[in-house]
């Protein structure tokens, strides 16, 4: 003859059943979420195609004023894209022993891409390298974004603009160029308390 259950043997029970069913109500809300994101991208990717056909300039990003569009009209994006991300670590020798690694943190990242500049394109190249040399100059530290996301979670400044011309006309005028561009994370000014700027300098340089 069976007995019955008290309420508090149940409790184990009931507690393991609430655990599986949080965890099934999250994965089907991931893959909502999932199939929802991808059907987004798919809509947008298919409305920026349309409208690239028609001539219609699209932006696919930008780098503070810099616009990133591609059409059937006008052309002013990048390829080669590379991002690099590295830690800093200090090396301690030890006597009889192999260096000791200490981590110190995370080293701004940095991105360099190339830009073709054409006025078959759409764009006049000696205007925007004139752009991005001023922004390089300047020091101007700007908010990159691609595909509607920033990148990274700081702004980034030009660190360096190379140019390298392909194609000029008889006045004179750049009708082709390249532009390989750097850019660096920007985290802020440093702020330095106590007058230790010197001692902070000295112990970066040591590590």
């Amino acid at each position: 003859m069976w007995k019955r259950r008290a309420a508090h043997d149940r409790e184990p029970e009931c507690f393991h059943w609430r655990i599986v069913m949080s965890f099934l109500s999250n994965v089907i809300r991931a893959r909502l979420q999932t199939a929802a994101q991808r059907m987004e991208q798919n809509t947008i990717s298919i409305l920026r195609g349309k409208l690239s056909s028609w001539g219609l300039s699209i932006p696919i990003g930008c780098l503070g004023p810099v616009v990133f569009t591609v059409s059937s009209s006008e052309v002013r994006t990048f390829s080669d894209w590379k991002r690099e991300a590295k830690g800093r670590y200090a090396t301690h020798n030890v006597m009889g022993g192999r260096p000791v690694l200490e981590f110190l943190g995370t080293d701004l990242q940095t991105i360099t891409f190339t830009m073709r500049l054409s006025v078959f394109l759409g764009v006049n190249p000696a205007n925007e390298a004139a752009k991005l040399r001023q922004l390089c100059e300047d020091g101007t530290s700007m908010p990159l974004v691609i595909g509607n996301e920033p990148v990274g979670e700081n702004n980034w400044i030009v660190e360096s603009i190379g140019e390298e011309t392909q194609e000029w006309d008889n006045n004179g005028n750049i009708l082709t160029s390249t532009l390989q561009v750097t850019l660096k994370e920007y985290v802020g000014d440093m702020i330095v308390l106590g007058g230790d700027y010197d001692l902070a300098m000295e112990g970066d340089e040591e590590s």
